[in-house]
């Protein structure tokens, strides 16, 4: 009995294939199924289809049978009972769910900010100009000048720390006198407060650091995990004619200064030379080291005969790499144009640096603002000074020289300093009168570059707008936040109110329904950071992970960034 039951089966699974051969089922279709195997042993279906349905179904469903004509209906009845003597004689059928899994999209911006400093994320745009935004200098500059007996004429801004803790900006500074601290508490109002640590002229009533309290280069490292080495500090020996070397300090709290048992940490003997103006950016959050720029040409004994900027990098302080140059003049500069120095910071997913542009002709100094992807390759589109020089007779008007940029709350910090000579002739012109000074400039949050929008005037009947339409990408985060400066300026038959719309689109730039132009709420007003909607609606959790392309449409304002959060 049991073989002939056996035999049965055997004749109707035969039976079986045959059905799915006549129906297709065993013919999937290449572009669209493939089959996998269940649990049970048993054929089940995967779809995977190009459609948004397809893509974004969360469980794989199973293939139907095409109709079945009267030849192929007595077949149909043995499948049947083979179903059946499988229910009596295997365990339960378990119930194949598969979810599916959404492709990555080649470019995930997660919450990261978005700057228009470059073509990285833009894939067209017009009626509209992309323009740099200088920075503005303080209207109390120069925010620390020498108005002490143990300062001389001239003060230079070393390095500027805000302690957070303390809600207190403190800068350290040099003088004819040596180190000196000043504190603020805006940044902008400075004091000089008695330290009692140094005599001078028989008197320790003045804010003298003694200078075993004070590092040539130092920073304060918020990565260090040691709190007794909350401060990094370096010195540099070594001189043109020498080879060079930087010894490794650490500190608790930028004043009392522990060597590290085995300096020096750079050496470069037994090659001649040292490196020019130097400025360690401290930990790179993005390329995971610390970081050190440099002017890289041994103070123009390079066989390039031009000043270059390097790049060293370090895991912990201590073991470096070569500096390696990263950025030299090319055929756009003028002739007599060196570049002297670069601080840097990471700022969102970016490298922001002030590159140091002398002119050795006329012997100024102005910063260019350099970005940069990679910390290595660097764009330079924007050729014309980030902080200007000042006007004839300013403490500014001949060198701007600026330390390592501090972000704070909705503004960006770029203290310099000034001065009004750089070469012999000029000092000796300028007599008594020469000065060096601590300036201040400052920049909004995110605003170093702008998409400039169309002006129109409701007088004139005309209502043109600027367009800027993104690459695809992928984000993270519920609502769309954007940086927008509305058009200060209403005159009539010049221009209007700010306008910006926004209209979230497919990967074939079609829009995805809820998400249109037409059901945009439009923005009529500026903001470091404002949230968009569509006829109320501003969550877009529901697009997370899905590849999308953004078009803004925008006039009578400047378009900075935006970022989902």
């Amino acid at each position: 009995m049991r073989f002939t039951l056996h035999a049965r089966f055997g004749t109707l699974v035969c039976s079986l294939c045959a059905l799915m051969i006549l129906s297709g089922c065993g013919q999937p279709e290449a572009s669209s199924t493939r089959w996998t195997a269940s649990d049970t042993g048993k054929p089940v279906v995967a779809i995977s289809s190009s459609s948004e349905a397809g893509v974004y179904a969360s469980v794989a469903t199973t293939q139907k049978p095409a109709p079945l004509d009267d030849g192929n209906k007595a077949v149909a009845d043995q499948v049947t009972e083979v179903v059946s003597l499988a229910k009596e004689s295997d365990a339960p059928a378990k119930q194949v769910v598969r979810k599916a899994v959404r492709p990555p999209t080649l470019i995930n911006i997660g919450s990261r900010k978005q700057l228009f400093v470059d073509d990285y994320l833009l894939e067209s745009f017009r009626d509209t100009t992309r323009v740099l935004n200088p920075s503005e200098k303080s209207d109390v500059n120069p925010v620390l000048r020498a108005d002490k007996p143990w300062e001389g004429r001239e003060v230079r801004v070393d390095a500027v720390i805000y302690e957070e803790q303390e809600k207190l900006f403190r800068m350290w500074y040099s003088s004819d006198a040596g180190p000196c601290l000043a504190t603020s508490k805006d940044g902008v109002h400075w004091k000089k407060p008695v330290l009692g640590l140094v005599e001078y002229k028989g008197s320790k009533q003045n804010n003298i650091l003694p200078p075993e309290q004070v590092k040539t280069y130092f920073f304060k490292d918020l990565h260090e995990t040691d709190p007794a080495k909350r401060y990094k500090g370096l010195e540099r020996h070594g001189s043109l004619s020498t080879t060079m070397h930087f010894d490794l300090y650490y500190s608790p709290d930028g004043f009392h200064w522990t060597p590290f048992s085995k300096n020096p940490v750079i050496d470069t003997s037994p090659r001649r030379g040292r490196w020019g103006p130097t400025v360690f950016m401290g930990w790179d959050p993005i390329r995971k080291v610390y970081a050190v720029h440099n002017e890289n040409s041994l103070h123009r004994w390079s066989p390039a005969g031009r000043r270059l900027i390097g790049r060293a990098e370090s895991p912990d302080m201590i073991h470096w790499s070569e500096a390696e140059t990263i950025i030299a003049p090319d055929d756009q500069d003028p002739s007599d144009m060196d570049f002297y120095c670069m601080p840097a910071m990471a700022y969102e997913n970016l490298y922001v640096g002030l590159l140091w542009t002398f002119r050795t002709i006329r012997t100024t100094i102005v910063p260019q603002i350099v970005f940069s992807r990679d910390g290595i390759h660097y764009n330079r589109s924007y050729r014309e000074p980030f902080i200007a020089r000042g006007a004839k007779g300013a403490f500014d008007a001949a060198v701007v020289y600026p330390i390592n940029p501090i972000v704070h709350g909705d503004r960006i910090l770029f203290y310099y300093t000034g001065g009004n000579y750089r070469d012999n002739t000029t000092m000796r012109a300028l007599g008594d009168k020469t000065t060096f000074a601590v300036g201040l400039a400052t920049s909004p949050r995110d605003r170093f570059v702008s998409f400039e929008g169309a002006r129109f005037s409701d007088e004139a009947g005309r209502k043109p707008y600027s367009e800027v339409v993104t690459r695809t990408f992928s984000f993270t985060g519920k609502q769309l936040h954007l940086n927008l400066q509305a058009n200060l300026y209403t005159g009539a038959g010049v221009s209007g109110p700010c306008g910006m719309w926004v209209e979230i689109m497919d990967t074939t730039h079609h829009p995805i329904p809820g998400f249109s132009m037409r059901e945009f709420d439009p923005v009529h007003q500026g903001g470091l950071d404002q949230v968009v909607s569509w006829k109320g609606r501003s969550d877009l959790s529901a697009l997370v992970g899905r590849p999308i392309k953004l078009r803004f449409h925008f006039r009578n304002a400047s378009f900075y960034a935006f970022q989902f959060k």
